[in-house]
């Protein structure tokens, strides 16, 4: 069974339109709610696709029947969504509401990582000042390289697990680049998998670093 067969055996008994696909969907909407499960546990309620960590809610605007689904569902389907104010999107404005609320639940998801590795460290190290890391890191959403680049050596000093990716490095001032420039090879070794592209060909670019 392919996975339009799939769908259609379970969005039409939950719909108004009991034969024809196409036409079902219309009777449904995206509005905002959803839910980030914190590990693919999850099988969509729609296609059957598994192993969904991020549902998203679909409402039938017709009976108020809800199915929890994947974001991709929403977009391969071409379910409507709605703004803020109720207002229903058109395809590309729909498009443009569940990737971005995706982005949310993502970058959601890492600062809840970031902020569990920083209390865990707190807990493993007495002199660590946690309440000012996680307020700078709240304000600004990244560290400085120096910052960072003592995160990490206490992390791996106290094996405390954490994933590099969630860490952003800020280097929009001078001294923040000028904290590069100095930094010696081994530490921004440790810093790579925190920059982004764009950071990673500035330092290839501003220091002798070869990574």
């Amino acid at each position: 069974m392919n996975w339009a067969v799939r769908s259609a055996d379970n969005l039409l008994p939950l719909s108004e339109e009991k034969h024809h696909l196409n036409i079902a969907l219309r009777e449904w909407l995206y509005a905002g709610d959803m839910y980030d499960l914190e590990a693919p546990k999850e099988s969509c309620e729609l296609c059957e696709h598994p192993n969904i960590r991020y549902q998203f809610k679909i409402v039938n605007r017709s009976n108020g029947n809800e199915m929890l689904v994947g974001s991709e569902c929403i977009n391969k389907f071409g379910i409507s969504a709605t703004d803020e104010l109720g207002v229903i999107l058109d395809r590309e404005g729909s498009r443009r509401r569940v990737n971005r609320d995706r982005r949310f639940l993502v970058n959601e998801a890492r600062k809840r990582r970031m902020i569990n590795a920083l209390v865990e460290l707190s807990a493993s190290e007495e002199d660590f000042d946690i309440d000012s890391f996680i307020s700078y890191v709240l304000d600004r959403d990244a560290f400085t390289p120096n910052q960072l680049a003592v995160l990490i050596w206490r992390f791996e000093q106290h094996n405390v697990e954490y994933k590099p990716s969630d860490f952003k490095i800020v280097i929009r001032r001078d001294r923040e680049k000028e904290q590069l420039r100095r930094m010696d090879d081994w530490k921004l070794r440790k810093l790579w998998q925190s920059l982004s592209p764009s950071q990673r060909n500035w330092v290839q670019k501003n220091t002798d670093f070869k990574p």
